[in-house]
């Protein structure tokens, strides 16, 4: 698959799942896609096992109008990442411009926070899904859903599907 010319933004905060950065981070560099680590407000950040990443922007200096599709890893990062005004607005204006938004794990959250969930199906960690729920999501537990531009998984285990749908959704034509 080629992603040539595509631009992913992954979002991250401290105590992000490994995997759920790095896996994503190397598959879409793999399939020839612009990759950008996106943080808060600093330029390190601590995964939740201890591994540094080095964000290359910061969310308050870029635009939604700059990239195809965004990841949303989980952990606890998620419940950092939304307490930020321009994360929450970066993820809605992305969700309603149609782009391909991917959360797996805790990263629903975000969803939660940004407002997309409403008639939506998703699914995400166990813990969290009372809360996608409430936001508005009907909540079925597989490896991972896609409606729409939005594509969702439960846990690291799940990263192949979580990614290979993720990879359809952007080389594939416009959604919604």
């Amino acid at each position: 698959m080629d992603l040539t010319g595509t631009r992913v933004a992954i979002l991250v905060e401290d105590l992000y799942q490994d995997q759920e950065v790095w896996y994503p981070y190397y598959r879409l560099i793999e399939a020839g896609a612009e990759v950008l680590v996106v943080g808060t407000n600093k330029k390190d950040y601590t995964s939740k096992y201890g591994y540094p990443i080095t964000a290359d922007a910061t969310i308050d200096r870029l635009s939604p109008d700059q990239f195809d599709g965004v990841v949303i890893p989980g952990g606890y990062a998620p419940d950092l990442l939304r307490r930020y005004p321009a994360v929450v607005q970066f993820v809605k204006t992305m969700h309603q411009q149609g782009k391909v938004i991917a959360a797996i794990c805790h990263g629903g959250w975000v969803l939660c926070s940004a407002d997309v969930l409403r008639g939506r199906t998703a699914t995400g960690f166990f813990a969290i899904k009372d809360d996608l729920i409430n936001a508005g999501a009907s909540y079925v537990d597989r490896d991972v859903v896609r409606d729409g531009n939005l594509i969702t998984s439960r846990k690291p285990d799940d990263l192949p599907t979580f990614m290979k749908t993720f990879l359809e959704a952007l080389a594939g034509p416009a959604i919604r």
